[in-house]
This record gives C-alpha cells, structure tokens and sequence, in this order.
C-alpha cells in the first residue's frame, strides 16, 4: 500500500511539481489549495504525511498546522512545513506549532523526499 500525502499548497506550479516527484516514487498525492480545505482533508482522510504551505489564502499553514496538532485525531499525522520563509523566527514558530519538520523553497526535490521518508519511517 502507498504511502497517502495531503498537500496543503495554494501556488498550481509548486503543486505540480510535488505531486510529480512523489507519484514518481509511488506515493498517493491529495491537495487542497487553501487552509481551511486542507485542515478538513486532513481530518476525513488521515493521510500518513503532511506538506504544508505557510502563506495561504483564509487560514494560514500556522494556524492549520496548531488545529490539527491539538486534535487527538490528527495530532500523531507528520507536518512538514514547506515555506519560502527562511528567518530563524519562521522555523521557531513552525516548531511551536507542532510542525515535524520544515523545508525552506526553493528545495531540491532530493532534499525534500528524505526529509518526508525520514518521517514516514519514524
């Protein structure tokens, strides 16, 4: 069985290009374009990883990241963050919220792929 990512990612180009490098590589890829949309993904379907996008429209990748780490159904489901924010205080702030792990964009997709088998594995 396939691992089941949920990409929570409003920019179409960033989009195809993660769906692209996982489904490669056999993972099954759902998207949601916006917030609120994702977090209620994330809580029907239970996917085994999280790709998420800070800077969105309605509800920021922040505040769907600390909803869904304070639900006991959802709070155990890895959250990588996937930002162009690079300041020290945008990964604090990922770390307080829950977040697993953070990437910064531009990424390698090598980079990112080790990163999400990293936490698939644990």
């Amino acid at each position: 069985m396939s691992n089941k990512i949920l990409l929570i990612e409003d920019y179409p180009e960033t989009v195809g290009m993660i769906k692209s490098i996982f489904k490669t590589r056999g993972y099954e890829i759902t998207v949601a374009y916006e917030g609120i949309t994702g977090l209620q993904k994330a809580i029907s379907e239970k996917p085994d990883l999280i790709l998420l996008d800070i800077m969105m429209p309605g509800m920021s990748g922040i505040e769907v990241c600390k909803k869904l780490k304070s639900d006991p159904e959802t709070s155990k489901i890895p959250i990588i963050i996937i930002s162009v924010k690079t300041e020290n205080e945008d990964l604090q702030l990922g770390k307080e919220v829950g977040a697993d792990g953070y990437v910064t964009k531009p990424f390698y997709p090598d980079e990112l792929v080790e990163v999400v088998e990293k936490y698939l594995q644990s």
